[in-house]
C-alpha cells in the first residue's frame, strides 16, 4: 500500500457487521506506542513509499521479531474474542514522527510514517465495533493523529482525554504518566497516577472512573487495589539511542492488552488478558 493511500481491508472472518451492531461492546483492545516509522518500531514486511521506494525489514532482526510478535498478539487477542463486539483503543504515539534531528527512521517524511500505522492497523480498525485514539507525545506525532483517523475512516477525533462507559464501568484513557527507570518502583508509580486522578476526579465534582488506561512510559503492567484499576500498555518500539541513554538496563515488552466485561456484574472490574512477549537475547543485542 502507497503510504498516504488508503489501505483495503481484510475480510472480517472474525464477526458479522450485524453482530458488532446487536450487541455492546464488553471488550476493550488496548494498543498504544507503536511509533510507527521508527527502525525499532512496528512495521510491516513490506511498504511501498509515495515515491514508488519499498521499505522492508531487510536484515533488522528488530523489526522482523516486533512484527511477528504483533501479528502473534492480535492472532491470540482475536482468539479470545470470538467474535464479539470490542471497543479498539489507541493510547498514543502511533507514529514514530520526525524529531530532534534522529535518523533513526525508515522514512524522512512523517506523512510515510502515518501511511506505514495505517497498514499496520486496518483489519484491526476493520473489526473493532469502535475506535477511540488518544493524543500521543507532540515531539513523536504532531497532529497526525487526524490524519491516521482519516487514512483509516475512523470517526471522531483524537483527545488527549478520552473517558467511555463498558458495563457500566468508566474508563479513563490518557497517554502520559511519569517513567521510570527503577524497576522496583513500577507498581508504587501506577497506584500514585491512579490515586492522584481519582482524587482530581472528586475535588471537581466528576464521576469517577474505575479503569485507567495509560502509556508512554514503556513499560507494561498493571495494578488493582479491589475497587479500580490502571493499566500501562507495552509499546511495540525496541530502545532506540536515546533510550540506551536513559533507560541502560531496560528491556522493554512488546504487547497489548484485552480488557474483558463477559460474564462480570454491571459496573464491575473487567478480567485482564496481557499479550506481552519478550525479545530474545539474539534479537535484543544486534
Amino acid at each position: 500500500m502507497p503510504c498516504g493511500g488508503r489501505p483495503r481491508l481484510k475480510p472480517n472472518k472474525h464477526q458479522s457487521v450485524a453482530n458488532r451492531m446487536k450487541n455492546p461492546p464488553l471488550l476493550n483492545l488496548v494498543i498504544s506506542d507503536p511509533h510507527c516509522g521508527s527502525d525499532v518500531g512496528l512495521m510491516p514486511p513490506s511498504v511501498i513509499l509515495e515515491n514508488g521506494t519499498e521499505r522492508g525489514h531487510g536484515n533488522n532482526k528488530k523489526l522482523k521479531w516486533i512484527w511477528q510478535s504483533f501479528l502473534a498478539a492480535t492472532a491470540n487477542a482475536l482468539e479470545v474474542i470470538n467474535g464479539d463486539p470490542f471497543i479498539l483503543t489507541f493510547n498514543g504515539d502511533i507514529i514514530e514522527g520526525i524529531h530532534h534531528r534522529s535518523d533513526e527512521v525508515v522514512a524522512a517524511k512523517i506523512i510515510e510514517h502515518v501511511g506505514i500505522a495505517a497498514e499496520c492497523f486496518s483489519t484491526l480498525v476493520g473489526q473493532a465495533s469502535k475506535t477511540l485514539v488518544t493524543k500521543g507525545t507532540e515531539c513523536h506525532v504532531r497532529d497526525m493523529e487526524t490524519v491516521f483517523m482519516r487514512e483509516l475512516n475512523i470517526p471522531g477525533k483524537a483527545m488527549d482525554v478520552q473517558q467511555y462507559e463498558i458495563n457500566g464501568c468508566l474508563v479513563d484513557a490518557r497517554h502520559h504518566m511519569p517513567a521510570t527507570s527503577r524497576l522496583h518502583l513500577e507498581a508504587s508509580g501506577l497506584g500514585v497516577v491512579m490515586a492522584n486522578c481519582r482524587s482530581n476526579m472528586l475535588r471537581a465534582g466528576h464521576s469517577v472512573p474505575k479503569v485507567f488506561l495509560r502509556a508512554h512510559r514503556h513499560c507494561g503492567g498493571d495494578y488493582c487495589d479491589g475497587e479500580s484499576m490502571i493499566l500501562v500498555t507495552p509499546p511495540w518500539q525496541m530502545l532506540t539511542r536515546h533510550a540506551h541513554k536513559v533507560v541502560t538496563d531496560a528491556i522493554p515488552r512488546v504487547g497489548m492488552y484485552l480488557l474483558d466485561w463477559r460474564n462480570v456484574p454491571k459496573g464491575g472490574l473487567p478480567a485482564t488478558h496481557r499479550f506481552f512477549y519478550a525479545p530474545p537475547l539474539n534479537v535484543l543485542h544486534t
